[in-house]
């Protein structure tokens, strides 16, 4: 009980064990117990801020020392080294001119070396910490009895106390026996597996996963799994995240956190939420079921959010998923466009890419662009491939001019930014023969730079997976049928405009082929060798896979959609293939049936 001007004040402080260290920081006001504002807590006394004691009495290193040893008490020990400590980490005070040197600091590190014996695992860990913390040297003999009596103790301590112990000693390995204690902790760890039964202990173990074998991390798997549904929003949120921070994709595991967040009622804070986020990009594991509870969850909060970092993070993460989510890009988008003032360019820069990547307009895109796109300049944004970046996405979204496009096909502009990208050489290329091939196709009037022509001839194609490539040859197999090559099919076209077509034909209105071996070349950069019969209709076919689509949805993403566009402005029709059309499993005659009946579709709305 402490007497306070005339009143009186009650304090009661629960900490781990019964005891908490004395804190020097000033106490928060709505804190555990009875606080009064305008109070200060210090080691000795509460006093008021007016109080004329000065700082070095309040820091009083010889009477705080005088105390923790007078009565040869080993809490009172321990309670005086972890104030030091406290003192020291916040530069009140210097260990080496005002506590190393002094005779009752030697006296307390004795009393502590003599009796670690008798010590708790969690006061030998604490003091631990402490004399790290002050710069006391891991091969002082202090040190060596703490870590020794920690050694003997690790088969007998709490899961959780030898977890902390873990902890430790991954940050500290700098004598020999700092690192058999980490050995010692590791085997322990494997060993109590079945001891995991809290959502901190998995998120601990799965973010130093490098450290145990593969046949513990599948236990801790399997217990993640089977105690997901115990765990509530936050503590799955906080497993997934870890999961995604190491990218272990471990699948059963994450699909199960997946369904029980997706399952829980009141929302987490932006924050969390976009850390959900960035996991699941890190796994490329975009579940439309998870994803729209976050949405549900993160489009009412959007406008409380004081952040452009946050938002940009967010921007980021729903472009490298592909999703493509009308609620929550009109709310970050309204964001932006009221906090455009305070957003770095690389935030705005993000909402471009994002945009152009789900190619999605917002309902009033004229408005945003005209607060955002003053504020994005080439010399605004820290790399050179950012600038071509927002360029190429202009270009997809239909909003780049003449000078924006002149800016990234400038010669000099060029250069630089294949020099400094080397190690993403493709996609640079791939958005630069974007840009130059919509300077001629889709720019009005449009008579600054181009590309070169050598340039233009080294064009790189674009990188297709396995199973877009699996999916791209069945259909031209099949095609064979219709319009068997060289004659009536051209394949393995270049992709001067940055574009991958899977192959060029030639019908008449009725879809008849007919033959393109000497009209061919529309499509290559080189143009036709001579014009196609009158009445003959261009086609270039595209053959869509999985990732050519928005998460979840039909709608193609950016690039594929300016495919279209390239092709179309070149006066050829866009043949789409879909892989939810086509299977590959289908009986071939199906499959030709399927490709005739798109050919003839595809003709008939030529006027």
């Amino acid at each position: 009980m402490l007497q306070v001007g005339r009143g009186l004040v009650v304090g009661c402080v629960r900490g781990v064990g019964g005891r908490l260290p004395l804190p020097s920081a000033t106490l928060p006001s709505q804190g555990v117990g009875v606080l009064v504002a305008g109070l200060r807590w210090t080691p000795h006394s509460w006093r008021t801020p007016e109080s004329q004691e000065s700082q070095a009495e309040s820091l009083d290193v010889p009477h705080l020392l005088n105390k923790a040893t007078v009565d040869g008490n080993l809490d009172s020990a321990y309670q005086g080294l972890h104030t030091l400590s406290q003192w020291v980490s916040t530069n009140k005070i210097d260990f080496q001119k005002d506590v190393k040197d002094e005779k009752q600091f030697g006296k307390l590190i004795t009393l502590i070396d003599r009796g670690s014996i008798r010590s708790p695992p969690s006061s030998l860990l604490a003091a631990l910490k402490s004399l790290t913390n002050m710069g006391v040297s891991s091969d002082s003999h202090v040190v060596q009895s703490i870590e020794n009596q920690l050694l003997w103790n690790i088969r007998k301590v709490s899961f959780p106390i030898l977890l902390s112990i873990l902890l430790y000693h991954i940050k500290h390995q700098n004598s020999d026996m700092e690192k058999k204690v980490l050995r010692e902790a590791v085997e322990a760890v494997q060993r109590r597996w079945v001891e995991v039964t809290k959502a901190s202990e998995m998120e601990v173990l799965y973010l130093h996963q490098e450290l145990f074998s593969a046949e513990f991390m599948g236990h801790v798997d399997d217990r993640t799994t089977e105690l997901a549904a115990e765990m509530n929003y936050e503590e799955l949120a906080k497993v997934f995240c870890a999961l995604g921070s190491v990218r272990r994709r471990a699948t059963p595991v994450i699909r199960s956190l997946a369904f029980h967040m997706a399952r829980q009622g009141e929302p987490l804070p932006p924050k969390m939420l976009s850390n959900i986020l960035f996991a699941a990009q890190a796994l490329t594991f975009p579940d439309p079921v998870l994803l729209e509870k976050v949405a549900a969850d993160l489009a009412p909060q959007i406008p409380q959010i004081d952040k452009p970092i946050l938002i940009g993070g967010i921007l980021f993460c729903a472009g490298q998923l592909r999703w493509r989510c009308p609620v929550l890009l009109e709310a970050l988008a309204e964001w932006v466009e009221k906090n455009a003032s305070a957003c770095p360019s690389q935030t705005l820069a993000a909402l471009m890419l994002t945009l152009a990547t789900v190619s999605y307009i917002p309902n009033d895109i004229d408005s945003l662009f005209r607060v955002v796109l003053p504020r994005l300049s080439q010399e605004s944004l820290s790399r050179t491939s950012v600038w071509l970046d927002v360029v190429w996405a202009l270009v997809v979204l239909g909003k780049a001019d003449a000078q924006h496009v002149a800016s990234v096909l400038n010669p000099t502009f060029v250069a630089a930014v294949m020099a400094s990208e080397a190690q993403h050489r493709p996609g640079v290329r791939l958005k630069l023969l974007n840009v130059d091939a919509a300077a001629g196709l889709l720019i009005p009037g449009y008579s600054g730079p181009r590309m070169e022509t050598e340039e233009l001839g080294a064009a790189a194609m674009p990188v297709r997976g396995r199973e877009e490539l699996r999916l791209s040859r069945h259909v031209l197999g099949t095609l064979h049928n219709l319009v068997p090559p060289p004659r009536f099919l051209l394949q393995n076209l270049p992709a001067p405009m940055g574009v991958h077509v899977d192959g060029e034909l030639l019908t008449d209105r009725q879809g008849r082929p007919l033959p393109i071996q000497d009209h061919g070349g529309a499509l290559t950069g080189k143009g036709p060798v001579s014009p196609p019969p009158e009445g003959a209709v261009r086609l270039g076919l595209l053959v869509w896979g999985f990732r050519d689509y928005t998460n979840g949805t039909q709608e193609l993403v950016g690039s594929a959609r300016l495919a279209v566009r390239l092709l179309e402005a070149q006066g050829c029709r866009a043949l789409q293939v879909p892989y939810f059309e086509y299977s590959i499993k289908a009986k071939t005659l199906k499959n030709a049936k399927y490709l005739e009946a798109k050919i003839k579709e595809v003709v008939s709305t030529v006027s």
